[in-house]
């Protein structure tokens, strides 16, 4: 991509618009060549703009130490520096693609008028940017840097990377403000001790890194701190002991080893939305991860559950240990034990030699999800309910146990409680699942967030089908907004993918959506006295079951006719399953 291409994407406001005033601003490219620039520069250093296109910063203005610093890829807000014989305050916010650093965008205006105390705070500023001179050889770890007050004043993007951020929108907030989903940052208690702190673990949105603090000082006082991200998982340095223990020839005593099942593929940053409710339930999940305690996802199909699993494990103390999934729904009842508790050789009739570990023992350490718990037979659920119970397993044919230590996760889109209160799910196993009931809202229910997943989605396929799709029309947008979408998150990604196989153009059109969704836009009529005059209903004289039914039948046909007569997409305007719609077609009498 072309870096003029870049910096059309790239919003640099939260930085830029605090840096104050009117000031030279200039594009850079890699080699801090100005592509382009303003006409400030010419009141502030004399410059004609059209006669420094190209040229390189460095020989026109000396603005170090910063420059170090927009070399290596830092994001900075008001870092002052004299050139020129002019107090100058700048602000950079790089442009960034793969993760490297490839030009960016500079600020410079003048201060004037600057009190003597005012200048004093400049020139801590000053040395908290020339105290990361020496440490410009390290610039691929994560590096941050707050004041004496704890504001972040200088950070790049790799520290940015492992809090889910862009380092310009860190710059300016106090540390306790800037991290989410994370353990408060330690480095106001470095600078209240004067005690750096080497290869501390510290939970850094929803992962644990390995970091270092270091207080700053200038003329033995404090003027800052600055924290490094050292490992970016606590796994490496796992991995890193195993390395060196095999180079020194020790084989014993080697550190547990990560799970080849610890395949995991998500975290809570992978869960899309900000509204409200996902707040909330991402909040809950960052509690509950911690604890042992087995969790049940309750929400409808397409919500996301298996995600919030994934989420689950991997904020948990078993993150590193096995994360096993099985669906329950999708194996026959007469090999879910198998799958589940193991066998041995010889067992039955087309039994593996050598037997098979079950998912138990295979998510020993770690988290085994139970996907759509509630098609599970009531004898599986009796046998299941026996191993959670005593944490011990005996795979088929064999008369030796087992003991496990698993985390389980189920997960299920059916009214438990109307389950079992029917006798098609064991109460004892249910109050043993459901120790701590996590509700996924349906996408509905939080329609704010339609906008942000429609923009993954359409990066996502611009990837995939090799597009530059930017948005949707405004017309198309209405449609959506006004769509229930019973599929949920699932049913909006066929959606967009559907779109993107038929777009001409950067915008998805209205009529690049999928024809039940444009069907479904025709609103079905409301009023209650339009409904019940429609279906025949013109008097007091009907009892309640009778006007329902007559309702019902009203809207089916209605549906029907609207949709032309296929029934299926009937089904999807008036909200019900295609079996749904079957059945009340066969209760109706409906041709």
């Amino acid at each position: 991509m072309e870096l003029e291409e870049v910096i059309t994407q790239t919003e640099f406001d939260p930085v830029l618009e605090e840096s104050g005033g009117e000031g030279w601003t200039a594009f850079l490219d890699r080699e801090l060549k100005i592509i382009s620039t303003n006409s400030a520069c010419q009141p502030l250093f004399g410059w004609d703009p059209e006669e420094i296109g190209g040229k390189r910063l460095g020989d026109l203005v000396n603005l170090a130490p910063l420059t170090s610093l927009v070399v290596a890829g830092f994001c900075f807000k008001s870092e002052p520096v004299t050139a020129h014989g002019k107090k100058l305050v700048c602000s950079y916010v790089p442009i960034l693609e793969d993760g490297k650093s490839i030009g960016g965008f500079l600020t410079v205006t003048e201060k004037v008028g600057q009190e003597d105390n005012e200048d004093s705070s400049s020139e801590l500023q000053t040395n908290l940017a020339q105290a990361l001179g020496p440490l410009m050889d390290i610039v691929q770890d994560g590096l941050i840097v707050v004041d004496r007050q704890g504001v972040i004043t200088l950070a790049n993007q790799h520290f940015a990377d492992a809090m889910g951020a862009r380092a310009q929108d860190m710059i300016g907030k106090h540390i306790f403000s800037a991290y989410t989903d994370s353990k408060a940052s330690r480095l106001p208690t470095v600078m209240e001790t004067g005690q750096a702190e080497i290869g501390w673990p510290h939970l850094i949105n929803g992962r644990d890194v390995v970091a270092c603090r270091y207080p700053l000082f200038k003329n033995g006082d404090i003027v800052g701190a600055l924290g490094r991200i050292l490992f970016r998982d606590v796994r490496e340095v796992t991995l890193l002991a195993n390395q060196l223990q095999s180079l020194m020839g020790e084989e014993s005593k080697k550190p547990p080893a990560i799970s080849k099942h610890c395949d995991f593929h998500y975290d809570v940053n992978s869960i899309i939305g900000n509204s409200k409710s996902m707040r909330e339930l991402k909040s809950n999940l960052m509690r509950v991860a911690k604890r042992g305690s087995s969790v049940l996802l309750i929400g409808e199909s397409g919500t996301g559950k298996e995600l919030l699993a994934h989420s689950l494990h991997a904020a948990s103390p078993r993150r590193y240990g096995p994360f096993i999934k099985v669906n329950c729904a999708a194996i026959p009842e007469h090999l879910l034990e198998s799958e589940l508790f193991g066998y041995a050789d010889g067992a039955f009739t087309g039994a593996k030699r050598g037997g098979q570990v079950g998912k138990f023992e295979l998510a020993d350490r770690g988290t085994l999800f139970l996907d759509e718990i509630s098609d599970m037979s009531i004898t599986m659920q009796a046998k299941l309910l026996r191993v959670l119970q005593e944490k011990e397993v005996t795979p088929l044919g064999s008369d030796s146990t087992r003991k496990f230590d698993v985390r389980v996760v189920a997960a299920t889109n059916i009214n438990m409680e109307r389950l079992v209160e029917e006798g098609k799910f064991r109460r004892d196993l249910y109050y043993r699942l459901n120790i701590v009931a996590v509700r996924v809202p349906a996408l509905r229910q939080r329609v704010e967030d339609i906008f942000a997943l429609v923009e993954h989605f359409i990066d996502t396929f611009n990837v995939e089908f090799g597009l530059k799709v930017t948005g949707l029309t405004q017309e198309a947008w209405d449609v959506l907004k006004a769509y229930d979408f019973p599929g949920n998150i699932r049913e909006l990604r066929n959606m967009i993918e559907s779109a993107f196989n038929v777009v001409n153009g950067p915008l998805i059109r209205k009529s690049d959506l999928p024809d039940h969704l444009l069907q479904a836009s025709v609103r079905i009529p409301l009023q209650p006295v339009d409904l019940l005059a429609a279906a025949g209903i013109d008097d007091q004289s009907h009892t309640l079951p009778g006007i329902l039914d007559a309702v019902e039948k009203y809207l089916i046909e209605d549906a029907i006719e609207r949709t032309g007569g296929n029934r299926n997409e009937a089904a999807t305007l008036l909200g019900i399953s295609r079996p749904g719609i079957y059945k009340k077609l066969q209760k109706h009498q409906i041709q």
